[in-house]
């Protein structure tokens, strides 16, 4: 069988971490980093090896001052997924392999920068079937692929547990992936985003090409409303096909001005197929 490995991506944070882990992201805790905090006396911090002799000069009254710099740290990076029926859609791609390898990209990417890893999943209550709590073990990334595949997406739920996840996550700062085809109700997502307005979120917006793209501009098609369970026919024609294409436009812009209101980074769209390239480029133009 075929080792599985993740694609990987770049990310930065425009905070400073507050974790005693040693790690890649700077912080405010004083120690031996190489990110510059200021001067101290040197009787606060007796190293000669920073004492800065042209700055002690300057001082006043004259005493001796050392350089001091902050510590480097980890954070927690954890993937929250939406879960419910409209998860379970395949056209050009099946959603629930997309969001199963972008799980993986960012539990493998998380790990090999030194960060731990979390997997929190949600449909109408907490998955904790899928719960993965803050790890940096080896194989991680393989783990969740492995069982997000094999996970079951149940017909006619919701994503009602979405606000409630935050009790899964640890009280400091972290980075959280909020991965979702962002089908939700204007209620729902407003209340989810508020929740998690303390921490750094990255919307990732799961859309296939076939729901509003490749639509026939004439004739009869069959629709069906995964998470209300209902199917109806509807007769597509080209004014109906654009009407369609406009309202995703529109959506669009309507989850970038709510991800500013409430502190979120821009959403990250995902069409059809995952590229991690894109996704560096993204987080690190807007970071």
């Amino acid at each position: 069988m075929t080792s599985f490995t993740p694609q990987e991506f770049y990310y930065r944070l425009h905070w400073r971490a507050r974790g005693a882990q040693p790690g890649s992201h700077a912080t405010r805790t004083p120690g031996s980093g190489a990110d510059f905090a200021g001067h101290v006396p040197f009787m606060d911090n007796p190293d000669p090896r920073r004492l800065d002799l042209r700055a002690s000069l300057r001082v006043i009254p004259r005493r001796y001052v050392v350089r001091s710099f902050y510590e480097r740290g980890a954070i927690v990076v954890y993937a929250l997924l939406d879960t419910s029926t409209s998860m379970r859609f395949a056209g050009n791609v099946e959603k629930k392999k997309l969001v199963a390898d972008i799980t993986a990209a960012i539990a493998w990417s998380s790990t090999r920068s030194g960060d731990a890893f979390s997997l929190v999943a949600c449909d109408d209550v907490v998955r904790q079937d899928l719960f993965s709590p803050p790890s940096t073990r080896r194989g991680i990334a393989q783990e969740v692929h492995k069982k997000l595949l094999a996970a079951e997406i149940s017909p006619q739920v919701g994503a009602q547990a979405l606000p409630y996840a935050t009790e899964q996550l640890r009280a400091s700062r972290s980075l959280v992936f909020l991965i979702s085809d962002f089908h939700l109700d204007e209620d729902l997502l407003t209340r989810t985003l508020s929740a998690f307005s303390a921490h750094d979120v990255v919307p990732v917006v799961l859309w296939d090409s076939s729901e509003y793209k490749d639509l026939p501009s004439w004739g009869w098609a069959r629709v069906r409303d995964m998470e209300g369970g209902g199917d109806r026919s509807l007769f597509l024609r080209g004014s109906l096909t654009r009407q369609i294409q406009q309202r995703y436009l529109q959506r669009k812009d309507d989850l970038k001005a709510l991800c500013r209101k409430f502190g979120a980074r821009a959403p990250f769209f995902v069409e059809d197929k995952f590229d991690a390239g894109l996704l560096t480029r993204h987080l690190l133009e807007l970071s």
